[in-house]
């Protein structure tokens, strides 16, 4: 008998809600304290420190997700085959983080003065690869194990742990790019330590080539498709510090924080349905309807954010950032059109399709770079966000087209709401 969703997915989704003020709110203080300069520069380096987790990760947390959920393999032998694998792929992102640092890559983003003043900060990153691995597969065991009360219990105290050592740093008079950067690995180690402890330790089975090959089978596609959607995501963020500077990279990380918290909905749906349509074919007959009610929410949403984004940044944030809302405004569209592919992507990924994610994502990918090598230097920050606005839809349309053909169905019936879907959602 499949677990209704329904519920969880309302918890998983109140949660979120709940993260997504306290995230703003720990944002509004850095961006605040540290003002839009070194606000970029805190951004770049949190970002570079994923992207190497992006390019070295393998899929293995995902996959650790999919076998758990699905029951595979011995629980014990997953663990510490993948925990095994995590050892590796830690000690290559230590690799490509020392690569960046010692070819000059970083100077690319920076000028000298700014330079100067972060590389120490680019040490932090393999502390950040660390606990950002601790935690990825932690809080991967809880969510194939449907552990959702856990899982949301987790979601929370990141961004209190966070808050609590950034107003530690404001009062001691220690606000800095460096520090940040520290408490906020510290706010990802300290929840992730508490899982291995209470749930992983010690890990009893036995590393097993037959679970690390079927792991890097179906982690290795996913790998790719996430580090595609992930550089569509933040390439441009690099584009801008490579084009333009880390003012404007600060400028816009604030718009695109803010525009993302609208798939917190999304989000917490697609985090219910990836591991219950693993386990059980009927849940995912429920993708349609999710994708169609998430996708007029994300819409009312940012119909909502438009209008009242020119008043609020400026209120919120301080004048400093009144040039983020151009382009929160012009990426509304395309947020909106990301939630088909966000949807759909855990239908495909429970399905076993990594790969069609995947062919989605380099559409994406390659509309995206192109775009912003063109328009960036000849709009600025708003050019960063037409292409992303372009690329998203255009990606939406690919992936929608891949799960039609796969599954059966019909783009009405992903794209257009019905009267009784409401009414369907309780029995779900």
């Amino acid at each position: 008998m499949s677990r209704p969703l329904s519920k969880i997915i309302g918890f998983t989704f109140l949660t979120q809600v709940t993260v997504f003020f306290l995230v703003v709110f720990n944002n509004v203080l850095v961006s605040r304290w540290l003002g839009p300069a070194e606000f970029g520069m805190t951004a770049t380096l949190l970002i570079l420190a994923e992207t190497v987790n992006k390019f070295v990760n393998l899929g293995q947390e995902t996959s650790l997700l999919y076998f758990t959920s699905n029951k595979r393999f011995p629980f014990p032998a997953l663990i510490r085959t993948l925990a095994v694998n995590g050892l590796g792929i830690y000690l290559a992102g230590v690799m490509l983080i020392f690569a960046a640092i010692y070819s000059g890559a970083l100077k690319l983003f920076f000028d000298a003065e700014e330079f100067r003043f972060i590389s120490q900060g680019a040490w932090w990153c393999i502390f950040l690869l660390f606990a950002a691995i601790l935690h990825e597969y932690g809080s991967k065991v809880w969510l194939g194990q449907q552990k959702f009360k856990s899982y949301n219990g987790n979601l929370l105290v990141r961004p209190l742990i966070y808050l609590v050592l950034l107003i530690g740093l404001y009062l001691s008079g220690r606000i800095t790019v460096v520090n940040v950067v520290i408490i906020y690995g510290v706010s990802w180690l300290l929840p992730g330590l508490y899982i291995w402890a209470t749930d992983i330790f010690p890990l009893r089975g036995e590393w097993k080539a037959e679970i690390a090959r079927a792991s890097l089978q179906y982690g290795t596609p996913i790998m790719f498709s996430n580090l595609l959607a992930f550089l569509i995501y933040r390439v441009d963020i690099y584009l801008i510090g490579y084009f333009l500077s880390q003012k404007e990279v600060g400028w816009y990380y604030v718009s695109v924080m803010i525009v993302e918290r609208l798939f917190y909905l999304t989000h917490a749906t697609g985090l219910v349905l990836m591991p219950a349509a693993a386990h059980a074919e009927e849940q995912r007959q429920k993708t349609p309807l999710l994708t169609r009610v998430n996708l007029w929410v994300v819409f009312l949403g940012a119909v909502l954010l438009g209008l009242l984004a020119p008043y609020l940044i400026p209120l919120v944030f301080s004048e400093q950032y009144a040039a983020s809302v151009t382009p929160l405004m012009i990426l509304l569209p395309g947020i909106v059109a990301l939630t088909i592919p966000k949807m759909i992507a855990a239908d495909l990924l429970a399905r076993g399709l990594p790969r069609l994610t995947l062919y989605g994502a380099g559409i994406n990918f390659v509309i995206n770079i192109v775009l912003n090598v063109l328009l960036i230097p000849r709009m600025g920050i708003n050019g960063a966000a037409l292409s992303s606005t372009i690329s998203y839809t255009v990606g939406a349309a690919a992936i929608l087209f891949f799960y039609c053909r796969e599954s059966g169905a019909s783009w009405k019936e992903l794209l257009v709401l019905k009267k009784t879907d409401f009414e369907q959602l309780k029995k779900i």
